[in-house]
């Protein structure tokens, strides 16, 4: 489920007090290595200051080629283009460290449209708090509680129109590592649910969507559960095989339904113990194929039409 400013403001914050410390110095200098010495320890001091405090972290989801369409195009479990391009969905999230545990949480959220015509897409922010929300022997809850803000300007221009209140929900991982294995589970949890203040009120992407019945498109609940098994090859690099729970409510729609069920494989790798890149295959199952016939999709789609490679980034930057 994560931090854009804390990164350059902690280095022109660095940078300042650094040279107010070397200013405030006697007037006669001190050789050049003893100069080089204390500078070097002063600004890792004041580094050190900053990342006490805060914090800043990264989820990075890339939406790659596939199979079946142009290698320019993300292929959907339809089998038709998810979106206008490749692209990237990215959370940032600045944190501000209240405790070992927890910090809070201004999580940036856009995406980047990066083939056919590049496109940058505003998707807004939300605020809460993160951490480590809950931990036992073997396993942990990692992640944000949050919410938008009812401010135009800051949660961006499709939630304003269709007048949202707030949005309380989680981004977060749950991991379960049994000792001297090398198995182990991984699950990441996203459910949220959405006020409004006027429920018929709909936003203008949602009349492009489905004119007929643009409420179709407002969500009002969502349950998402991203579990899957994973085997450690060595210390950084492990195999992971998982699929995705999904049952959501929209204003327009009597009955929760549920979402696609697709598969994914793929290889994870740390790149330090707190950053991780995990590269994957997903593809559509023959359990979605009732799906598809519901949304008038009657011809018989083959796995890899629906197939892509996608990338997921994340973790602490600092």
């Amino acid at each position: 489920m994560s931090h854009r400013l804390g990164k350059a403001g902690s280095l022109v914050i660095a940078l300042l007090l650094a040279l107010s410390c070397t200013s405030a110095r006697a007037s006669t200098p001190a050789p050049a290595s003893t100069q080089s010495t204390a500078s070097t320890a002063e600004d890792s001091g004041t580094l050190a200051k900053v990342k006490k405090n805060l914090g800043l972290t990264l989820n990075s989801f890339f939406s790659g080629p596939g199979l079946g369409l142009p290698i320019s195009d993300t292929p959907g479990f339809t089998g038709q283009p998810s979106d206008t391009g490749l692209g990237f969905f990215n959370l940032v999230s600045g944190r501000y460290k209240l405790n070992d545990r927890l910090a809070l949480d201004i999580q940036f959220r856009n995406q980047l449209i990066v083939t056919n015509q590049f496109e940058f897409r505003h998707q807004g922010q939300r605020f809460g708090v993160s951490g480590k929300l809950l931990s036992g022997e073997n396993w942990s809850l990692t992640g944000a509680l949050n919410s938008d803000l009812p401010i135009r300007g800051i949660m961006g221009q499709t939630p304003s129109e269709r007048t949202l209140i707030f949005n309380p929900g989680m981004f977060a991982s749950y991991s379960y590592t049994p000792s001297a294995s090398r198995w182990s589970l991984f699950a990441l949890l996203t459910p949220r649910v959405w006020f409004y203040r006027d429920r018929e009120a709909v936003a203008v992407q949602d009349r492009a969507s489905s004119p007929s019945n643009p409420q179709s498109q407002k969500p009002e609940y969502v349950i998402s559960v991203n579990p899957s098994a994973n085997y450690a090859l060595n210390e950084k690099t492990g195999i992971r095989l998982g699929t995705t729970l999904e049952y959501s409510k929209y204003v327009g729609i009597d009955q929760a339904t549920r979402g696609y069920m697709p598969m994914e494989l793929g290889v994870t790798y740390d790149v330090t113990p707190a950053f991780n890149i995990y590269t994957y295959l997903i593809s559509s199952t023959p359990l979605d194929d009732g799906m598809r016939q519901r949304a008038g999709i009657t011809e018989n789609v083959p796995w890899y039409n629906t197939a892509s490679i996608n990338v997921w980034l994340s973790g602490t930057v600092f």
